[in-house]
């Protein structure tokens, strides 16, 4: 699989992290148990997603976070994520990637995607208020710092920046 990211300036990637670590401080789930992930919102993913050198809108300088939100993770399991307020610019610009990027999977299309940064997998459903309440301990700001985009491919478990 692959996908087209956007990725936080160094202080939102610090608050998240943050984030991460009050989940791990709570012995709960959490992608802060792993040093290779990193925050980042998915704009596009596929197996066929085509690699862009440029997009013809600019990318946006800022995210707005929403609400928690929950997708389901097997059994009695969720994925705990925050949502991301779709603006006007990132709308632009996530339009922008997929002229740019064709071959995503339809949960990633203009219409159909739900931006989110991820906290935790699999986070057990009698664990989620503890999770909640971790997390309200580690606030993070309104709004975090766009530091760019990357390319991920999941087939050679590569990273690469993009413009």
């Amino acid at each position: 699989m692959r996908s087209l990211e956007l990725v936080l300036g160094p202080s939102s990637d610090a608050a998240v992290r943050a984030a991460w670590q009050a989940l791990v401080d709570a012995d709960l789930p959490s992608l802060g148990r792993s040093d290779t992930n990193s925050p980042h919102v998915t704009l596009a993913a596929g197996d066929e997603l085509a690699v862009p050198d440029a997009f013809d809108v600019p990318v946006p300088s800022r995210l707005r976070l929403g609400g928690v939100l929950l997708f389901p993770a097997g059994t009695g399991r969720s994925v705990l994520a925050r949502a991301v307020v779709v603006d006007g610019a990132l709308a632009a610009f996530h339009e922008a990637v997929h002229r740019a990027a064709p071959g995503a999977t339809g949960t990633t299309a203009p219409g159909a995607w739900s931006p989110h940064l991820t906290f935790a997998r699999r986070v057990r459903d009698d664990d989620l208020a503890a999770a909640v309440a971790a997390l309200r301990d580690a606030p993070l700001p309104e709004e975090l710092a766009i530091g760019g985009v990357r390319h991920w491919d999941g087939a050679s478990r590569t990273l690469t920046p993009i413009g």
